[in-house]
Parts: structure tokens; C-alpha cells; sequence
């Protein structure tokens, strides 16, 4: 624990006030006061606290409506079996490592609840650093390492930044770094079309001077941790920076700052050009970005109908046996359970042309017209004069982003996990919680010497980024205004100016801004991400600022004060005990070391304090505080997503994890590459991983949460470097 100030912490005004929840802070104070609530000396008293949470406007996930657009019948068939069609295809699309350009899927990164586990070739540089020469400059690891492409991640190199004190910022540094767990993607060269039997892309070598072993190319990894894509449908924006538009055009993941996108649509024979604009849609603007990156899932230059195209002439799942329980897939599933063991054909006994006209309507899909690139890239298609010209598309092809992005999201829509033991407490089950886990979610929800957590996680859904959570009696309120923190005789206090924020992102401090500015960073095409900025800078497709100045209303920022830079979204946290490594930047294992990391108000507040989020001053937890609220986190866990279990299963699937020696310049599915290391995750039916003979899933590296550094790496897959573990070097 550290000793702090706190000036006006209860007079400056928190304009973001409530922590979110709907309650002022002055009331937030008076029903998490020590007299409303037991001592920790104390038996925690279940009823007390749940009512305590309600008022703080927590609750059972399962009480809020999972977020849809609301005209989703403009664009699927009318009826249920299109409904089913299009999850159906989402979920095959999401699965399916022919989506990617060298055997990249979706879940190639979104496997593990909805995370990534793997440890080996996850690290990668600074790659949004503003410092040019850091963005392929790694560092060392914190066992003493070399680090860099193909280092096999320990439990030893966590934390990246480690103090002598954990609990004082200002303590003797042992170590740092600024290098990023993340996933590994392709391997970098250029697209140059389909193959004739289509099953392989065609390509051109080109040297990565980043990620590479003696020349040899690498799977390039990417420059930001991996989020869990379950709950996910819940986050008004998408990606850690929030640039996967709430508003879906069916074509750019930038929703309405892409005025010129359009669709294809049949207007009485003819084809022609359609605005579409969905909403809340931020899943499928995110769920059209990977595939087209040449980081992640695609070789450089593929466009979203060459996907499309490749995709229509392939078995779905073609490289993949799927599970006939699976809860989504199985009654298509080409494999058959023969004596306990999955036998027989991969892939689903059907077409993506099938699945894309069963689910959506003619008038998005039916021309055989040709149609080619206009100057704008993908953004302006345009008819060709040449109906089945070769170098054309079909507007099925054209129009495949749209149909990719609204059924993936449909599939991810289906992926809530809201029975967890916090769920069925916040239901009225006492027993749910023991006595630590409660005195946890009271350390969670309390503003003033506590966890302050309920400032940024929120809501039933446990963040502010939340659809729910951005609503307001007039609509959506996305940009704030926030008191910030000052620092005084090095404490961080609350200070007495304001500065518009972004709702539900924040600078917290893990890492300098400069290394990566987050929401305060421009898309492509030189736009502010953040609304904040765009508000400011008088966009057309910019929220409008909350009025200021008036009583109620708080302070106005000085010279348009925007704090956006190094700031993220803040994510949920139910199933947070499986989805490590931690924050951004993946630089921590334990949840103990993320509870110390607040308890010392950040790692680089000092640095950050003109964009700091000025709850960080608040928080203020005793030494007793901390393993209550690890435990209380833990019981975030839902046991389907731990087994498995439907809506949670999945096809095959086998994930690159590394390289194989030898390493240099070894030829590889046409590329002249380092040879992939693959894992198999085995095909799970509904019945999860029970039902598969599999153990539960475990926390990342296998550690242990509350406990010593030196755990067993018992749930590493790659345990052996060069042990196959069944999947076979299939490369």
C-alpha cells in the first residue's frame, strides 16, 4: 500500500461521474462508506454487499439485451432458417484457416476463451511507437533472455516492467521493456492472386527486416495483445484503440468517416451503388479488418474480393473436421464419432455460396455482372462493361465484406458468457461467492481507500465501453468531460482542471504514451480516432460535446484540452483468469501483478499525466485488499468458456506456434520462410471438452494467480519446442 494525498477528491467533480454507473459520486461514497458495509474483520454480509453493487449499477449479464441493428431486415432473408443460415456462416467464416492467406483463421488468435495462450514468436517491438528506429528494435525478456522472433515466453519474464517495491512506482527498477505479447500472423509477401485449383494463394517472396531468423521470414506478430472476442458484442467500439466503428458500412471498418463507401445492390435489373449502414455494429466492422492485414491474416495487397472469390470455389472448413455435436455446425459436419474417436472427412457438407444465399437477400448477391476497382481502391467499385470479364468480380464477390462482417458478428453474438458465479450471486445466490470473493467485489465497487475498479469496469457488462453504457435519456454520449490528476511532491492527487476524454477509454499508465498513442492515434487516412478530436476538429461525422461551464455541468477545458493520447478501451473481465497475458501490451501474467499495478497507481503516471485518467488517483488499496480482489476476479469465470461447452465449441483447428529448426531459409507452402511449428486443437461439440476426453482450459503459462512466480508451466502447448503434440509438421 502506498501512502497518498487526495485533494478535492469530492469537489472537483468527476464529470464522468458515477464511475458510470448512474449514481453521483457523492452517493457512491455514502453506500460504500465503511458504516454501510462490514469490516473486513468482519463476516462479509452477502445481502448488504449484492445491494451495495446494484447501486453501484452492477448486475447479472444475463439482464442485459444483447446489442443487434435494429435493420438487420434489410439485409438478411425474412425468417428463422436465415437467421440460423447466417450464424452458420459466421461461425464456418470465424473457424475456417482458408479464410487466411498462409492458413490464418480468425480463431487463430481468438482460440483460447476467446484469447490467445500460445507463447512461442508472440513478442513484437514497438511497432506503433513514435520513436521510427523502436519499431524493430526488440529487446531482452526479463529471464535474462535474448527475446525477439521465436523466443519462448516463461513465466520468468513477467512482469515487463518489474520494481524492487511492486507497490511503489518510485521504487528501484529491476527491469523493462517495451516489446508486446501479442499473436503471431502471416508470414510477410505479396499477394498475387489464386491459384487454379484455388486452395493456395499465389504469392511474391518479400523480405520482413523485422521479423525474420537469419533472413528467413517469420509469422509476424502483432503490435497490440489480443483481446477475448467473448462478451465482445457488448463494446460500443472494437480493437484496442476503438477503431472498429460502432457504425458498419458493410465495406471499411471506419464506419461513417468513410462517406464514400458503398455496396452493390439489384435495383430493377440494374446493379448499382448503395450506402449501408448498420448499427451497433462494431464486431462486424472489426471482423472485416484481419483479414485484409498483412500483419494478421492476409499477404499483402489481397483485397476483400479476393477473399470472397477464393472462398466460393472451397469446401468450408475444408482443412478442418467438425465435430457432428458441434452446436452450431454439426448438423453439416462431414465427420462422423466412430468408436469415441472423430473420424472421416473434414469440412461441412455445403457451399459458402449456399450458406450466403440462404441467409441474405437476392438484391445483395444475385447479378453475374462483372464488376472492377475504381481509383479508390475497395471503396469505389464500379461496373465493368464486360459481364464475366476475367479481371472482374460477381457482385457476391464485391459485396463479400458486408456479408463476412454482419454474420461473424451474428456468430459472436451468440458467444455471452453470463453464468458466472458473480452472475448467479448478482441473481441472489449467497453461496456463489465465498467470504474473500465478496470482500473482493466490495474492495471493487468502493470509490474512496478501495479499488475504485467500478470507475472504468462498469455496468453488467464490467466496462464503460459498453453499448449499454454509453446511453444517455438523449442517446449515445461518447465524449466526456474528466477531472485530471496533478502530481504533488511525486503523489498523484486529483487536480482541479478538465479535459474532454473519449467514454470508456483511459490512460492508466502501463506504458508511455509515446511508445503507443492508442485512441490518440489517425487512421490511414490522417483522421483522429478518438471522438474527442473529431468533435473538436468540426467532422461531420463527429458526436457533439457535452455542454460545460454551467452549474451541474463542470468545468470547460482549458485551450480544448483533449486527454486521448495513450489511452484504450476498457475491457470486461469476466473469464479474465484465462485470458492472459494482461493490458495492451500483454506485460503481465497474474492477475496479482495487475492488482499490484494499481495499488501503485501505474507504471508511468509520472510520464502520462497530461492524458493520466484521473480515477488512477483514487484508488487506494490496503495490503489485505489485494488477494480478496484477485479471488473476487476468478469468480468471473464462466465454467462453459473454462469446458468449452456450446456456445463455445469449435471445428479443428491448428495454430502456428513458432518455427522449426532449422531455421534458416527452409521452404515453406511455396515461401521461402521459416517452417511453421503447428499445434492441433482438437474439434469440441457441444459438450466441451469433457465430452472430448480434454482437460479445462488454464490460465496463461499455467500460472498461478495468487501465489509464486515459480509455477509449473503446466498448460504451456510447447513444452518441448519441437514436439509435435499430434498436430504433425503439416507444412
Amino acid at each position: 500500500m502506498v501512502l497518498r494525498k487526495c485533494h478535492g477528491c469530492d469537489d472537483t467533480g468527476r464529470i464522468r461521474a458515477a464511475a458510470a454507473s448512474g449514481l453521483s459520486l457523492m452517493l457512491l461514497g455514502g453506500v460504500l462508506s465503511g458504516a454501510a458495509l462490514p469490516a473486513h474483520a468482519d463476516e462479509p454480509d452477502a445481502d448488504r454487499i449484492r445491494l451495495a453493487a446494484r447501486q453501484a449499477g452492477l448486475g447479472a449479464l444475463s439482464e442485459v439485451p444483447v446489442p443487434a441493428p435494429a435493420n438487420l431486415d434489410r439485409y438478411l432473408n425474412p425468417g428463422e432458417p436465415a437467421r440460423a443460415a447466417v450464424i452458420v456462416l459466421g461461425k464456418a467464416l470465424f473457424w475456417d484457416m482458408q479464410v487466411g492467406s498462409d492458413g490464418q483463421a480468425c480463431g487463430s488468435c481468438h482460440f483460447h476463451a476467446g484469447a490467445d495462450n500460445r507463447t512461442r514468436n508472440q513478442l513484437s517491438p514497438g511497432l506503433k511507437h513514435r520513436e521510427v528506429a523502436a519499431r524493430g528494435r526488440f529487446g531482452s525478456v526479463g529471464s535474462g533472455g535474448g527475446g525477439g522472433p521465436d523466443y519462448r515466453l516463461r513465466a520468468e519474464d513477467f512482469p515487463f516492467h518489474r520494481l524492487k517495491d511492486p507497490e511503489d512506482r518510485h521504487s528501484a527498477l529491476l527491469f523493462d521493456s517495451d516489446d508486446v505479447v501479442s499473436s503471431q500472423g502471416v508470414r510477410y509477401a505479396r499477394y498475387t492472386g489464386i491459384g487454379p485449383d484455388a486452395a493456395a494463394e499465389n504469392s511474391a517472396p518479400a523480405a520482413d527486416a523485422v521479423f525474420q531468423l537469419d533472413g528467413a521470414n517469420t509469422r509476424r506478430v502483432e503490435p497490440r495483445n489480443t483481446p477475448t472476442v467473448i462478451n465482445a458484442v457488448f463494446n460500443f467500439t472494437n480493437f484496442w484503440d476503438g477503431r472498429a466503428s460502432a457504425w458498419f458500412n458493410g465495406v471499411t471498418g471506419s464506419g461513417m468517416l468513410d462517406s464514400d463507401a458503398r455496396i452493390l445492390v439489384v435495383r430493377d435489373g440494374e446493379l448499382v451503388e448503395r450506402p449501408a449502414t448498420l448499427y451497433p455494429a462494431s464486431l462486424a466492422s472489426q471482423a472485416i479488418v484481419p483479414p485484409t492485414s498483412d500483419l494478421e491474416m492476409s499477404f499483402a495487397g489481397r483485397r476483400f474480393p479476393d477473399i470472397g472469390r477464393k472462398l466460393q470455389r472451397l469446401k468450408p472448413l475444408g482443412l478442418q473436421r467438425v465435430h457432428p455435436r458441434d452446436g452450431v455446425l454439426g448438423p453439416l459436419a462431414e465427420a462422423r464419432v466412430v468408436d469415441g474417436r472423430l473420424q472421416g472427412p473434414a469440412g461441412l457438407r455445403t457451399t459458402y455460396r449456399e450458406l450466403v444465399e440462404a441467409a441474405f437477400r437476392p438484391e445483395l448477391w444475385s447479378s453475374r455482372l462483372a464488376v472492377g476497382f475504381g481509383p479508390g481502391g475497395v471503396r469505389r467499385l464500379h461496373r465493368e462493361t464486360v459481364a464475366g470479364a476475367d479481371a472482374g468480380y460477381t457482385q457476391m464477390e464485391a459485396n463479400f465484406a458486408l456479408f463476412f462482417g454482419i454474420a461473424v458478428q451474428l456468430y459472436q453474438a451468440t458467444l455471452i458468457s453470463d453464468q458466472t458465479p458473480f452472475d448467479r450471486f448478482m441473481l441472489g445466490d449467497n453461496d456463489a461467492l465465498d467470504a474473500d470473493a465478496l470482500r473482493g467485489l466490495k474492495s471493487f465497487i468502493t470509490v474512496e481507500q478501495g479499488g475504485n475498479c467500478i470507475a472504468c469496469h462498469s455496468g453488467p457488462e464490467l466496462t464503460a465501453a459498453a453499448v449499454g453504457q454509453m446511453q444517455d435519456a438523449d442517446g449515445a454520449t461518447l465524449v466526456e468531460i474528466s477531472s485530471m490528476p496533478e502530481l504533488e511532491q511525486g503523489l498523484l492527487v486529483a487536480g482541479g482542471q478538465t479535459a474532454w476524454v473519449d467514454k470508456g477509454f483511459s490512460n492508466i499508465g502501463v506504458r508511455p504514451s509515446r511508445e503507443d498513442p492508442g485512441r490518440g492515434d489517425e487512421d490511414e487516412q490522417g483522421r483522429p480516432l478518438a471522438f474527442a478530436r473529431l468533435a473538436l476538429a468540426s467532422h461531420p461525422a463527429a458526436p457533439a460535446l457535452p455542454e460545460c461551464g454551467q452549474p451541474q455541468q463542470g468545468a470547460c477545458p482549458r485551450n480544448g484540452r483533449a486527454a486521448v493520447n495513450g489511452a484504450f478501451k476498457t475491457p470486461g473481465l469476466r473469464n479474465v483468469e484465462l485470458t492472459g497475458p494482461y493490458f495492451h501490451n500483454g506485460g503481465i501474467a497474474r492477475l496479482e501483478q495487475a492488482v499490484e499495478f494499481y495499488d501503485r497507481q501505474g507504471d508511468f503516471s509520472d510520464q502520462n499525466i497530461a492524458d493520466l485518467d484521473g480515477e488512477m488517483a483514487r484508488i487506494d488499496l490496503d495490503d489485505d485488499d489485494e488477494r480478496p480482489l484477485v479471488k473476487f476476479l476468478l469468480a468471473l469465470t464462466d465454467e462453459r468458456v473454462r469446458q468449452e461447452m456450446a456456445p463455445f465449441d469449435h471445428p479443428q483447428l491448428l495454430v502456428p506456434h513458432g518455427h522449426r529448426a532449422p531455421r534458416p531459409a527452409v521452404h515453406c507452402t511455396g515461401l521461402d520462410a521459416a517452417c511453421d511449428h503447428l499445434l492441433e486443437l482438437p474439434a469440441v461439440g457441444a459438450g466441451g471438452r469433457p465430452a472430448a476426453g480434454l482437460p479445462p482450459l488454464a490460465s496463461f503459462l499455467g500460472v498461478a494467480h495468487i501465489g509464486s512466480d515459480d509455477d509449473d508451466s503446466s498448460d504451456d502447448p510447447d513444452r518441448e519446442a519441437d514436439d509435435d503434440r499430434g498436430a504433425g509438421n503439416r507444412r
